[in-house]
């Protein structure tokens, strides 16, 4: 795949930060940190557990940029338009006249 100039401006922007990417980088962080602790508990010191330890902090690293990268707000994010505007119309006065009145129906 060949790489476009909005994927390179993408991965090199500054990260955004916000209350609910926080939130997802932190709960990465410490499934992270519990897996890293993890793999020190059983795997005797040793190479195997140092590059270990280094693939998990790379693994959160990368993770962290998707986040920061990818995660769109709430506010960004396009609400969807109904396919037949008039049906969506109808649709909503139809529940409008079952929720003012529920027992006829």
């Amino acid at each position: 795949m060949a790489i476009t100039e909005n994927e390179i401006r993408t991965r090199f922007a500054a990260p955004a930060t916000d209350e609910a990417r926080t939130a997802i980088k932190a709960r990465l962080a410490e499934a992270a940190q519990e897996f890293a602790l993890l793999v020190h508990a059983l795997v005797p010191g040793s190479r195997e557990e140092s590059e270990a330890i280094s693939s998990v902090e790379l693994a959160l690293w990368w993770a962290q940029a998707g986040v920061d990268r990818r995660v769109q707000p709430r506010a960004r994010v396009r609400p969807a338009v109904p396919a037949d505007p008039e049906a969506a119309c109808l649709a909503a006065m139809a529940e409008a006249d079952i929720a003012s009145a529920p027992g006829r129906v």
